[in-house]
């Protein structure tokens, strides 16, 4: 595949030798009418004597040569050395162009690039809804989001991760501590209560105690766990109360039975009636509220809590560069929406368009004015690697064929003059 910058000199080779081809035509064309000016001059010159019309022609082709002669030196001279000769003040061109690049530098500079110039260009282009126009073609839109996802994705992996995982931690620790949890913890705990979770809750919690409580080998730990609330060391005392144990157990086990078992015992309702008065308390009690910051400010401060927090960052960037580099097509799709409605928000006039305009042209003027000077001083370096030759040959291309109309005007133009000077002498 060509790379663009061989297409450009392929494209600009043909149209040289385009030019030149043209040049060359009416280089044959001046060249033609001397010839047939010197042919006629010929003829007139031998028929002078057989009537005093050929004296006028032999007038009008004597001249036409001079004429065209004349013009052809002025327009060679230009370029290059007549017939090789370096006359004086020829091949103007070439011995001037340090001069002529200088000079084209300081015109261009003082006269075309300037601010107002600019600006008036600037502003009479409308790029801000020329742009919205292009992209609001889904094609468009489709081509420039894959350029934006690019350019992002390039710019992740420029980011500093130090500096955004304490970017993440502190907006993540400042979002948490808005966070109201004590309304919110009461406002799950009046949906549980709706909901009747809490004696679902309680019946799991049932049945986990009555199979606990019913298994035999689990009788001695009960039987300690008690000794060591009471601190019991006396061993009279020790040997009643793991002899009366099972009992107490097995008491305590038909409880649990009977509350599993009744929907409508006096301890289902207390425990649904304190969880609604915590969600109650947890909602307008300022103390309940006071106690709850309390303990999620400290829990912001932990340091493990502040380590995983900023440990987010990594997840997010991994995430984030793989859809922006094709990784998740809803990324890709939603950029190139957004591009596209940007796009149509800039072909609509109004102050989003004008402000894009405002500033494409301040930005414009503001580089004209930053880099005056460095306009002029580029296209005299740009001239200066040229040749003398090549500098030549270029503006030859370029002008060189309107020039050519120089010879033929002054070949036809020589011939009438001198035809009326044959005439008037002729008369006077």
């Amino acid at each position: 595949m060509k790379h663009d910058t061989d297409i450009v000199r392929q494209l600009d080779q043909a149209e040289d030798t385009f030019k030149r081809g043209r040049l060359r035509a009416m280089q044959r064309m001046a060249v033609g009418l001397l010839l047939l000016a010197a042919v006629l001059f010929a003829v007139a010159r031998a028929l002078r004597d057989q009537h005093p019309a050929w004296g006028y022609v032999a007038a009008f082709a004597e001249a036409a040569m001079i004429g065209a002669m004349a013009d052809w030196f002025a327009v060679v001279a230009l370029f290059r050395h007549p017939l090789g000769i370096p006359l004086w003040h020829t091949a103007i061109i070439p011995n001037s162009k340090e001069t002529i690049g200088s000079n084209l530098g300081a015109f261009v500079e003082n006269h075309l690039v300037t601010e107002d110039g600019v600006a008036a260009q600037l502003k009479g282009a409308d790029l801000a809804g020329r742009a919205g126009q292009w992209l609001q073609v889904p094609e468009n839109a489709a081509g420039a989001g894959k350029v934006l996802a690019s350019v992002l994705a390039r710019a992740l992996e420029r980011v500093d991760d130090e500096r955004m995982r304490a970017v993440v931690r502190e907006f993540a620790g400042a979002e948490l501590a808005k966070l109201d949890l004590s309304r919110l913890a009461g406002g799950y705990l009046e949906t549980l209560v709706g909901n009747g979770m809490p004696q679902q809750v309680l019946d799991n919690v049932l049945e986990k105690l009555i199979t606990w409580l019913g298994d035999e080998g689990n009788h001695d730990t009960i039987g300690e766990f008690i000794l060591r609330c009471f601190a019991i060391d006396n061993p009279m005392i020790r040997t009643m109360v793991l002899g009366y144990a099972p009992k107490a157990i097995d008491g305590l086990r038909e409880q649990a039975v009977e509350i599993r078992m009744n929907r409508d015992h006096a301890l289902r309702a207390k425990v649904g009636d304190w969880i609604a008065d915590s969600a109650r308390r947890l909602q307008s009690d300022p103390a309940w509220q006071a106690g709850v910051a309390r303990y999620q400010q400290g829990a912001l401060e932990n340091a493990d809590l502040q380590a995983a927090l900023g440990g987010l960052w990594g997840g997010i960037r991994e995430r984030l560069g793989a859809a922006l580099q094709g990784g998740d097509p809803a990324v890709q799709a939603f950029i190139g929406s957004a591009v596209q409605d940007g796009g149509r928000v800039l072909a609509e006039p109004g102050a989003v368009r004008d402000w894009v305009n405002g500033a494409i042209e301040a930005g414009g003027t503001a580089l004209v004015r930053r880099y005056r000077g460095e306009v002029g001083k580029f296209i005299e370096r740009q001239l200066a690697r040229w040749t003398r030759e090549e500098m030549s040959d270029r503006i030859e291309l370029a002008i060189g064929r309107d020039l050519q109309f120089i010879r033929i005007n002054g070949t036809i133009v020589g011939g009438l003059v001198g035809l009326l000077i044959h005439a008037l002498t002729q008369a006077f």
